[in-house]
């Protein structure tokens, strides 16, 4: 073995031996140089055998050398940018609002067109509010009837507890003739219970006179009827003496009868004259509880007539309002449905939609051999087929969110949305900004890594050889 490597060194060392020695006299053998008028006066064959060689072969042959080295320098040492593509559409960054009624009505009023730019807030369409407009007013009369009602049994309350004329506070929204209508009300019911108590008070005071005198009376009684008796009693004994006549004594003892049965007469008038004075007077407590209570319950019934009015006024102003349709957002008006004025509008039917003026965003799908190398805050390039990117250039933009689960799409199969806020909404075009418009179809380009150029052509021969010769 190690003569057979002998030989081979020996057999390259001479090889080399003979190409020095052929190199150091490689002008030797070169014919001798001749102008070309002295190539013509040669021979056929020495003029074909002693004219060069053009040198253009040879620097075609030296360029395309050097383009294959360079190739192979470019393919050892060069990187590529791995792109995944994903195809999507602009969208608005808030999602497009569908403009609907929430009432059926006539139409009144289309306000706008398509393609319209309108603010927030502005007047879109307007529906017939007439029956609208009527359960409003109605809920509102019916309001202000219950305040009034409130409002004067409250101020009669107070004029019973402090003994004064009732007096109404002001109340917002009532015509000053309904305020003083009110009023007069107050102080009519308020003057009829105070000349029923008057009446029943009168009353009261001409019984206790009446039990006054009555008391009066019998305390006379009270002390002439024992003087009565005591006549009647001496009579009596001067009459079983003959003192004095028996008519005498008979006529005393009548005025000693006389005054004890007036005196039992007069203390039973006073017990029934008592009796009815605090009869009386529970009726004159009742008239004032039976007022306090007439009070109080038309001030409980109007409270919850109250209450229950301005919830209906307010679902009716609600409702007279939504007769007015008006843009939640600033944008353009798309896909216009009514066009006739005195149609009718259905309830939830969708009127237009409203494109807000946000920032555009992308909607892009990206397929599953390339989700794994997408993540959120990596840059992307966005190239609108509207405008050729050639011609018009691209877009910037950042990924913002990556869908953590796969939809299913009929065409691409099983792919991941995700949303890239662009850096600008505008494309310029002949020397002239366009804005861009919701819905363009857009591709998605964004860089996931690099590889070798040699790696590009060599991966699919590599996965082929690994594939191969393992069937069954």
């Amino acid at each position: 073995m190690k003569l057979r490597l002998q030989a081979i060194q020996d057999l390259l060392s001479r090889y080399g031996q003979v190409f020095r020695a052929a190199w150091d006299i490689r002008h030797q053998l070169d014919a001798p140089p001749r102008q070309g008028h002295e190539l013509a006066f040669l021979p056929a064959h020495l003029e074909l055998a002693d004219t060069p060689v053009h040198p253009a072969p040879r620097w075609t042959m030296r360029l395309i050398v050097l383009f294959a080295l360079l190739a192979v320098l470019w393919s050892a040492f060069g990187k590529l940018d791995i792109v995944a593509t994903a195809h999507g559409k602009l969208a608005p960054n808030a999602q497009v609002k569908i403009i609907q009624p929430l009432d059926t009505g006539a139409v009144r009023a289309i306000l706008v067109q398509n393609g319209q730019r309108v603010k927030a807030g502005q007047a879109l369409v307007e529906l017939d509010a007439t029956q609208a407009g009527a359960d409003a007013a109605k809920s509102r009369a019916a309001r202000l009837d219950a305040a009034a009602t409130v409002v004067r049994a409250q101020a009669l309350l107070d004029a019973q507890a402090q003994n004064h004329p009732p007096r109404l506070a002001s109340i917002p929204g009532l015509p000053v003739n309904r305020q003083a209508e009110a009023q007069r009300l107050a102080e009519g019911q308020y003057g009829e219970y105070r000349d029923k108590l008057a009446a029943q008070q009168a009353e009261l005071l001409k019984r206790q006179a009446e039990l006054d005198s009555t008391r009066r009376q019998i305390d006379k009684l009270k002390q002439t009827a024992p003087l009565a008796r005591q006549s009647a009693d001496a009579y009596r004994d001067l009459a079983k003496d003959s003192y004095v006549s028996r008519q005498d004594y008979l006529q005393k003892e009548q005025e000693r009868i006389s005054q004890e049965q007036d005196l039992a007469a007069q203390q039973s008038h006073a017990r029934e004259l008592a009796a009815g004075i605090e009869e009386q007077r529970r009726l004159v407590d009742a008239t004032r509880s039976q007022f306090r209570r007439e009070q109080l319950d038309e001030l409980n019934k109007a409270q919850q007539l109250l209450t229950q009015n301005r919830s209906e006024e307010t679902k009716a102003s609600q409702r007279q309002q939504r007769m007015r349709l008006t843009a939640p957002v600033a944008g353009t008006v798309q896909q216009l449905a009514i066009h006739t004025v005195g149609g009718v509008a259905t309830q939830a039917q969708a009127l237009m939609e409203i494109v807000p003026d946000d920032t555009l965003e992308v909607e892009a799908s990206i397929g599953n051999k390339d989700i794994g190398f997408v993540n959120a805050d990596q840059d992307a390039v966005v190239k609108v087929e509207t405008f050729p990117y050639t011609r018009y250039g691209y877009l910037t933009g950042k990924i913002i969110k990556v869908s953590n689960d796969a939809t299913q799409d009929k065409k691409l199969g099983l792919v991941f949305s995700a949303r890239i806020r662009l850096n600008q909404s505008r494309i310029k075009v002949e020397n002239k900004w366009v804005n861009l418009s919701p819905g363009m179809a857009v591709t998605v380009e964004v860089k996931t890594g690099q590889r070798r150029v040699a790696e590009y052509f060599l991966s699919p021969l590599v996965e082929y050889a690994q594939e191969s010769f393992r069937e069954r």
